[in-house]
C-alpha cells in the first residue's frame, strides 16, 4: 500500500526537502522574474500549490523508473500543462524563462531528490542498526 504509516514516515523527510527546494526555486523565480504568478499559496509569495506533489512513493527505490517517470511528467508539465492549461487559465505567465527552461529547472531537481532520499535511508539504517545492536546487547547482559 503506497500510503501506509511506515511509507509515510519513510518519505516524509524527502517531502519536506522538496517543499524547501521548490520554495527556494519559486523565490528565485520571483527575484529574477522568470514568470508572473497570479495564484499564490496564501502565506507565501510567488508559489503555486501545484508544486507540492511527488512520485517517489510509487517509483522508489528503482532509480531509472523514478527518473524516467518524473522526467516524463515534468515534460508534460512544462510543454503541455503549463502553456495550454495553467497559462491559458491565467494562473501564471512566463516572463524571463521559456517552457524549456521550466522543464530543465524541474528536471534538475529529480536526481537531487533521489540522492537526498538515499542519504536519508542510510541515516535511518545506521540509527536502526545502532538501536538494534543496543537492544541485543542488553538482552545478552552486555551493557
Amino acid at each position: 500500500m503506497p500510503l501506509d504509516s511506515k511509507r509515510v514516515k519513510q518519505f516524509m523527510p524527502v517531502a519536506l526537502f522538496m517543499v524547501a527546494l521548490y520554495t527556494i526555486l519559486f523565490q528565485m523565480a520571483e527575484r529574477w522574474n522568470w514568470w508572473n504568478l497570479n495564484a499564490n499559496v496564501f502565506f507565501l509569495t510567488n508559489i503555486s500549490s501545484f508544486v507540492y506533489g511527488f512520485l517517489i512513493v510509487f517509483t522508489y527505490p528503482n532509480v531509472w523508473l523514478f527518473l524516467i517517470a518524473n522526467w516524463m511528467i515534468d515534460a508534460i508539465q512544462a510543454f503541455v500543462i503549463s502553456p495550454y492549461i495553467f497559462q491559458k487559465l491565467g494562473l501564471y505567465s512566463m516572463k524571463n524563462m521559456s517552457n524549456f527552461g521550466l522543464f530543465v529547472m524541474i528536471a534538475v531537481t529529480v536526481p537531487i531528490v533521489y540522492v537526498y532520499q538515499k542519504w536519508q535511508e542510510t541515516i535511518f539504517a545506521e540509527r536502526n542498526e545502532g538501536f538494534l545492536s543496543k537492544q541485543f546487547s542488553e538482552k545478552d547482559g552486555n551493557h
